[in-house]
């Protein structure tokens, strides 16, 4: 008479191979699961790379138009503290001051 894995292993046997059988089924799934997740991370870094770059771009003409502002205030001011220098020393010739004091 031939000898069954039932008559083997009774009935702990059965449900184990069942509960292994499910544990190998959910491991398929979260297999899946996760590849998928990885292919959905990487469209998002990817599309998320886009708009840094957009960002990094208008940061730096941002930053190009800000020195150049720059630039031309200290430019401004120099005019200005030279065309004071002079009226302070127009004034104090008015006034009677020698050498500008």
């Amino acid at each position: 008479m031939p000898h069954f894995a039932w008559e083997q292993y009774g009935i702990a046997g059965v449900v184990i191979g069942v509960l292994f059988f499910i544990l190998w089924k959910m491991l398929i799934w979260v297999m899946e699961w996760t590849d998928k997740q990885s292919d959905q991370h990487l469209k998002e870094r990817e599309s998320w790379l886009v708009i840094m770059n957009g960002l990094r771009t208008s940061l730096e003409l941002h930053n190009q138009s800000s020195i150049e502002s720059r630039k031309q205030l200290s430019e401004a001011h120099g005019y200005q503290r030279a065309e004071h220098k002079e009226m302070m020393e127009v004034l104090g010739r008015i006034n009677g001051y020698k050498d500008g004091r």
